[in-house]
């Protein structure tokens, strides 16, 4: 039964994963994808039964373009990084608690560049409260990512 558990778990962060990511990099969630909950279905073969899990990811308040916004206003592209115009990604993995603070801020997948990971996981650090998670209607706390990618724009092509 543990393994059961352990198995749907990550099935669930890994779908909630998938769904943020696909919404985050197109700025709107697909068909496919309802951002506001995924509901999950579990069959018990032992007693032919059917349980539902309805569960709604933590939201940056605002939405995705306010998430973005909030990046381009704070993110500080690392000085000594800037003449050879590196262009990295970083996968910020965090905790939105029950009141919507943000926590346990960590590098899930590192950029390549310690400058980077280290300003990916600052920004996050200083997130406002989001909108908490929910499981059931009963608000949780969640483990989520975003990832942060670093481009070096010049102010006269700032518009990214």
């Amino acid at each position: 039964m543990k393994k059961m558990s352990y198995l749907w778990v990550t099935l669930l962060s890994v779908t909630l994963f998938l769904c943020s990511i696909n919404c985050f990099a197109q700025g709107h969630c697909p068909p496919s994808c309802n951002k506001d909950e995924v509901v999950f279905e579990r069959y018990y073969p032992e007693n032919d039964s059917i349980s539902k899990t309805s569960v709604r990811p933590p939201k940056y308040n605002g939405g995705v373009k306010e998430l973005k916004k909030y990046l381009r206003e704070n993110i500080r592209y690392p000085e000594n990084l800037q003449s050879s115009k590196v262009e990295a990604t970083t996968l910020v993995q965090f905790t939105v608690g029950t009141d919507g603070s943000v926590s346990e801020v960590v590098v899930a997948q590192p950029s390549g560049y310690a400058e980077f990971d280290e300003e990916a996981v600052r920004v996050v650090e200083s997130f406002p409260n989001w909108q908490a998670a929910s499981k059931n209607g009963e608000i949780i706390e969640m483990k989520t990512q975003v990832p942060i990618h670093f481009k070096y724009v010049t102010d006269d092509n700032s518009d990214e």
